[in-house]
């Protein structure tokens, strides 16, 4: 009878002992955007097809084929949550353009995810420069890289044609 009391009295520590531990929670895809610190910092872009540029290049990579400027490189984004909106933060980074072009200072944006699918994101692509809200499809996200895509149908008439870019950002350091 004691070895069964015993017996008993453990099986009903241990499960106070299992049920009490906390479970890790998942981070969810909003923790992971907000989650660095720092924010996030563009590390590679790519255009397909090749993005066609005014003088009549083609763009692959967005970084080293003359898409994107030097002072847009360092552009610095955050998401966060506050007075019940999500905000998207456009930091210039330190290379700021002594011409005025690009960010001049930090601007604020908001966000969304899609109603029906977490996947996508209604978001400012940093060196768009527009109010426009853009759809994009993230592609993953984790607390190393948030990597998304979106479709840019270029309506200017010196531009041709209809790109998907895929953007990888990292923490910013």
């Amino acid at each position: 009878m004691k070895k069964t009391l015993l017996v008993a009295a453990m099986a009903a520590v241990c499960a106070v002992f299992f049920t009490a531990c906390p479970t890790p929670e998942e981070k969810t895809t909003a923790d992971y955007l907000m989650s660095p610190k720092k924010g996030w910092i563009l590390q590679a872009a790519t255009s397909s097809p090749a993005y066609e540029l005014l003088d009549g290049s083609f763009a692959t990579d967005l970084i080293n084929d003359g898409y994107l400027y030097e002072y847009e490189l360092d552009d610095i984004m955050t998401f966060t949550q506050a007075d019940g909106f999500n905000y998207q933060i456009i930091n210039p980074g330190n290379n700021i353009d002594p011409e005025g072009e690009g960010y001049q200072q930090e601007v604020r944006y908001l966000w969304a995810f899609d109603a029906v699918d977490e996947g996508w994101i209604y978001m400012q692509v940093p060196f768009f420069y527009d109010d426009v809200q853009e759809y994009c499809q993230i592609l993953k996200i984790n607390d190393e890289e948030f990597r998304f895509k979106c479709t840019v149908n270029d309506d200017d008439v010196e531009a041709k044609g209809t790109y998907s870019f895929t953007l990888t950002y990292v923490p910013a350091k």
